[in-house]
Order: structure tokens, then C-alpha cells, then sequence
């Protein structure tokens, strides 16, 4: 069998960055699992052995990111572990964003969203966020290191289109959806979850928290009408979006790659080499859904999660009887 190309990535001006992401902080929680004991704990925050909420007793700092600091816990009230995202206070808007990621999880229940626990405020009045805490790794650094397999990549595909279904169903679009924000629990493709929903939109037609003229979403992964800035991003730009993961799992390279002003027009513009011309061998079923959930026009893409689905599923007996 001739050695896998998606296993020897060379790092390119094409690669994917992780840091593109436009309010996006949640994968700082959940990527680190063992966080080094030596890490100092940020001046004015929590401290180790700390009991937040009667609920949450502090066992580490993780990571501090531009957003604020993420913590270690033991959950007393369930014995478990949790990641508590404590947010540095800033701007009115930062803020507002802050507490709808709580409001939105708590919205949420499927095993493809990483679980919601609580949110509220610190003794010093810092906004906090509580959700379990994630072992593995995200898909960004599975990309990075090792690529899927055809069925791991379906199967990762399958599990993010049913996390969507329940958030679509409740009048949520992620609009953010990206390897770095799908993690891998135990490193299983088919165990996902969605995280980070700092940039969700909570209803069709709801009034947002950003300045006009302000796209969200990451290059490389933002729909078309989002890159335009439209007011009316729906549940389709979540299936472009899954789209971008989908093609860079199975052919090993972003369908749109580049800088991020250079990747903008590409998305507008261009459109990629199917994934069967990347990696030989796909075959023309997965080239016709991955090349409609690319759709420039989203009037093309699927309407909604089920039909998604129902392609995954065809497609997964196609891989199964080769």
C-alpha cells in the first residue's frame, strides 16, 4: 500500500492557521489536558484549592489566552472534572458575548456539544463559564500530525452534521465551525464535539453583537455570504463551513488555503479541485457532496441537517463496499 500523502503534511503558506478565529477562545479550554504543573496561576484570578460557586474547587490553571484564563476543576457536586473559562473584563460587547456562550450550551444538549455546567461570577466579579472537561485532542492538531482515514473522516462529518441538527432545530447557527473547534474526545473521529459558540447566532433574523461591517467566522471556513458580511447567515453557512473540514480530511489540505485576505477571494471566487483529484481514489459520490456543500450559492447547498446526513450515510455504505 503507497505511504498516505495526508502523513507527510509539509508545513506550507496553504496550511490552515489556528489563530484566524474571529472571538474564538473555547479550544484553549479544551486542548489541554495535562496542563504543567510549573505554569504560574495569572495575578487576580483563582487560586489553586479555590471553591467557586460552593461547586468547583480549583486544581490548575490550563492557559491564559486574549480573552482571559482557563482552569482545571473538580466538579464536587458529580466527582468530575470541568473547564472553568474566566473571562478578563473589556468591552460592553466582549462581555455580552461572553454570557451568550453560556446562554447558548445551556440551550444544548447532544453528545456531539461539549456539555454545558454553569456560568456566573467570580468573587471578583469576572465573568466564568463551566463545561466539562475534554480529554484528546482537536482536529486541528490531528491534521497536523497524523490525517484521518476515509470512514474516520465520514464518520467525524456525520457526528458534527447531528451536533448541528439540534442546534439548527433550536435556532442556532455555530458560524464557526473549524477544525480547532471540533475535538476529538480520546482521539475518536466518531466521538467529536462542537465547541466554542462565542460567535453563534441564537435565532434567524436575531440582532447581533458585532459592528456592522464585521465578518465572523475564520478564513479558510467562512461561507461566501458571510465573508460578504450578509445579516441573513443561516444554518447553510454551518454546512459550508463542514464542508471545508470535510475536504481537508480526506484529501490532507484546506480546500481554500492561503493568507487570510488572499483565502477571502478564493471563497468568493474560486472554486477547488474536487477531492477524488486531490486523492485519487474518493470517488465521484463524494465529490458531488462535498462539492455541493461548497456551493458558492447556498440556494445549492443542502437545505438542512437531515439531508446532509442522509448523504453521509450513502456515502459511508459506498466506502464500505469497496
Amino acid at each position: 500500500m503507497s505511504a498516505d500523502p495526508r502523513r507527510q503534511k509539509p508545513p506550507s503558506e496553504d496550511a490552515a492557521e489556528p489563530d484566524e478565529s474571529i472571538d474564538s477562545f473555547m479550544r484553549e479550554a479544551a486542548a489541554v489536558s495535562d496542563p504543567p504543573a510549573s505554569e504560574p496561576f495569572p495575578v487576580g484570578h483563582l487560586a489553586r484549592g479555590e471553591t467557586l460557586g460552593e461547586r468547583f474547587r480549583i486544581e490548575q490553571h490550563a492557559r491564559t489566552g486574549g480573552m482571559g484564563a482557563v482552569y482545571r476543576a473538580e466538579d464536587l457536586a458529580t466527582g468530575g472534572r470541568a473547564a472553568i473559562k474566566v473571562m478578563r473584563v473589556g468591552s460592553n460587547s466582549g462581555l455580552e458575548r461572553f454570557m451568550r456562550e453560556g446562554v447558548v450550551l445551556a440551550e444544548l444538549s447532544h453528545p456531539a456539544i461539549v456539555p454545558y455546567i454553569a456560568h456566573g461570577l467570580t468573587p471578583d466579579g469576572s465573568p466564568y463559564l463551566a463545561m466539562d472537561w475534554l480529554e484528546g485532542e482537536d482536529l486541528f492538531e490531528r491534521l497536523s500530525l497524523s490525517g484521518l482515514e476515509t470512514a474516520e473522516s465520514l464518520a467525524l462529518a456525520r457526528r458534527v452534521c447531528e451536533g448541528l441538527a439540534v442546534a439548527h432545530a433550536r435556532g442556532i447557527v455555530h458560524r464557526d465551525i473549524k477544525p480547532s473547534n471540533l475535538f476529538l474526545v480520546g482521539g475518536d473521529p466518531a466521538a467529536t464535539k462542537i465547541i466554542d459558540f462565542g460567535v453563534a447566532r441564537l435565532e434567524a433574523g436575531s440582532a447581533t453583537l458585532t459592528r456592522p461591517g464585521t465578518s465572523l467566522g475564520t478564513a479558510g471556513y467562512m461561507s461566501p455570504e458571510q465573508a460578504m458580511e450578509a445579516a441573513d447567515v443561516d444554518a447553510r453557512a454551518d454546512f459550508f463551513a463542514l464542508g471545508c473540514v470535510l475536504y481537508e480530511c480526506l484529501t490532507g489540505r484546506p480546500a481554500f488555503g492561503g493568507r487570510p485576505a488572499a483565502v477571502l477571494v478564493k471563497v468568493l471566487r474560486e472554486t477547488p479541485q474536487a477531492p477524488s483529484e486531490v486523492r485519487p481514489g474518493l470517488g465521484p459520490e463524494v465529490d458531488a457532496l462535498v462539492m455541493r456543500l461548497l456551493a458558492k450559492d447556498r440556494e445549492t447547498r443542502p437545505k438542512d441537517a437531515a439531508e446532509v446526513l442522509r448523504g453521509l450515510h450513502a456515502l459511508d455504505s459506498t466506502v464500505r463496499g469497496q
